[in-house]
């Protein structure tokens, strides 16, 4: 059984790093449950994105083409995941920032992105961890995260072994 349960900012989820190839991601975790492709452009073929679902792990992985296919974003829906040797999914905000800032992580953002169906969809933010936790109703429902950045455009790839 691979080694998934914590979330190493930066680096990936374990043993799965970020920069991995898809065959490599898929000998790690077996097959998804779902793969979908899209594009966030509606003009631009070329900027394609492949999500894979793992159900049962309530883990996505997303790759992109301007990536050349690399895993590139790590989301998780479950409490069997760790941060910093804590459980993250199911804490209010106000319980994270306190973890957090007692790691000294003091760079949280915040905004709203409740649509009306969702009336409380709220996204905190930290650019040093490079990570997005996503509530709904003050409930952290999704961590969201990717590689570093040197700067606005250089990935910093881990070292894949």
């Amino acid at each position: 059984m691979p080694n998934i349960s914590t979330i190493d900012e930066g680096q990936g989820l374990g043993d799965l790093k970020f920069g991995l190839e898809r065959k490599d991601v898929e000998l790690i975790l077996g097959a998804p449950d779902e793969k979908e492709t899209f594009s966030f452009s509606d003009d631009d073929e070329d900027d394609m994105t492949e999500n894979w679902h793992y159900d049962a792990l309530e883990l996505s992985l997303s790759f992109d083409d301007s990536d050349d296919w690399r895993l590139g974003t790590i989301s998780i829906t479950s409490s069997q995941y760790l941060l910093k040797g804590f459980a993250p999914i199911g804490l209010s905000k106000e319980e994270l920032e306190a973890k957090l800032e007692a790691l000294g992580i003091d760079d949280l953002e915040y905004d709203d992105w409740s649509p009306e169906e969702s009336p409380v969809h709220e996204l905190m933010a930290s650019d040093s961890l490079g990570i997005n936790f996503w509530f709904d109703e003050d409930k952290l429902s999704e961590v969201q995260w990717a590689p570093l950045f040197l700067d606005e455009e250089t990935i910093i790839w881990p070292e894949i072994k």
